[in-house]
């Protein structure tokens, strides 16, 4: 039985990336035994400001020029998550006296450089772009230079522009410090197998991530093996991922003490999966990687997750593009490692998940306190 998670199809924006660059790898997984140098674990990050320097203010309505005209390009349709990114979007714009502009780029490369034509001839001074194909990115920045556009990612960097991230290697530790601290209270820091979904197209973000995730359990129990670290590929295709992770399973039969990790919800969720339908659950332990099944997850295997708040993931793109509008001096940050800004993410169970508002309810509460307070300063849990 597939979880009914994965049964009710629910998407997320790790997987609206693997949507394109796992088709292209052809999403064929196979178990790794992870690096036998073991990274260094680095514990605390602290959450960045909103604003791009120490010293500035985020512009309120009325402190930054009015009729500024600004594009959103819209990753795609049929996620809550990016219609709350949208309707932010708005909102804000009304907010501010600026003309909003927006277009979707439905999850589809081609599509994205068509909308950027369009921004071009709209005459938009700024542009937000979310979409899901990397190689396309340096194609986007050369039409908004041309036409002197500032160019805002969120998601998938591209070179010379302000990019909006979490902190990919934080998060990962932040996860693998909650799977440490369960193996040391259950399993005297003596784990089977630690699982850890991976996607070798994504690049650093899982690199960084699932990396981060092997120095935060080893951080709490330094003495795992490497070879005890497998990661697999995660797939968006439910049946793929879930065979990718069966595969890992497999190569490690006497395997009963099992930690599950990696770079997103979907991928911890398949390897849940994956366990179940071989028999091989009763002493699994899960924690997720973006959010996306927190609050909805019924599995018992899965204990919390990373909370991104996905749909503010607009609000330090739209901050950027105030700053740069009261002309701060705000730095180029087109890396993973080193994004122009990162907003604050925090560990969450699935219990205090269930007490936090939904989606929609996070996203108005957001807007209504934004630029005074942040998603994770309003819904996480005090540490």
């Amino acid at each position: 039985m597939l979880s009914k998670k994965l049964q009710r199809g629910c998407c997320l924006f790790s997987a609206m990336i693997l949507m394109l660059v796992v088709g292209l790898s052809g999403g064929v997984a196979q178990a790794a035994r992870a690096n036998a140098k073991q990274p260094s674990a680095t514990i605390t990050s602290k959450a960045k400001p909103l604003c791009p320097s120490s010293s500035c203010k985020i512009p309120l309505p009325g402190q930054v020029k009015r009729g500024i005209r600004i594009g959103f390009a819209n990753g795609g349709v049929g996620f809550a998550f990016l219609n709350e990114q949208q309707r932010m979007f708005t909102r804000l714009a009304q907010r501010y006296g600026w003309k909003a502009f927006v277009l979707n780029n439905n999850a589809s490369g081609p599509t994205a450089v068509s909308n950027m034509n369009q921004f071009v001839e709209d005459k938009v001074q700024y542009v937000i772009e979310f979409q899901i194909d990397g190689t396309v990115n340096p194609v986007l920045h050369a039409k908004a230079a041309a036409a002197h556009i500032t160019l805002i990612t969120e998601g998938i960097p591209g070179p010379g522009e302000y990019f909006t991230s979490d902190d990919d290697h934080a998060t990962g530790v932040a996860a693998g410090i909650k799977l440490g601290d369960y193996a040391k209270a259950n399993w005297n820091c003596a784990p089977d197998l630690v699982l850890l979904a991976a996607s070798t197209p994504t690049g650093a973000a899982s690199t960084e991530r699932v990396g981060g995730d092997i120095a935060g359990v080893l951080s709490v129990c330094p003495n795992i093996p490497s070879s005890d670290f497998v990661q697999w590929q995660v797939s968006n295709d439910t049946a793929t991922g879930v065979a990718a992770a069966s595969d890992a399973l497999v190569a490690d039969p006497t395997a009963k003490k099992i930690l599950v990790g990696g770079l997103n919800d979907l991928g911890v969720t398949q390897a849940i999966t994956a366990a179940e339908q071989l028999g091989r659950a009763s002493e699994l332990y899960a924690w997720g990687g973006d959010g996306s099944d927190l609050g909805a997850e019924t599995d018992a295997h899965y204990a919390g997750s990373i909370q991104f708040f996905l749909e503010a993931g607009l609000l330090p793109a739209w901050t950027i593009a105030l700053e740069l509008a009261a002309h701060d001096n705000v730095k180029k940050g087109f890396t993973p490692t080193n994004p122009t800004l990162i907003a604050a993410t925090c560990p969450m169970s699935e219990s205090v998940a269930a007490t936090i508002p939904g989606l929609q309810q996070r996203g108005t509460k957001e807007l209504a306190e934004y630029p005074k307070k942040t998603a994770a300063q309003l819904f996480c849990p005090a540490s």
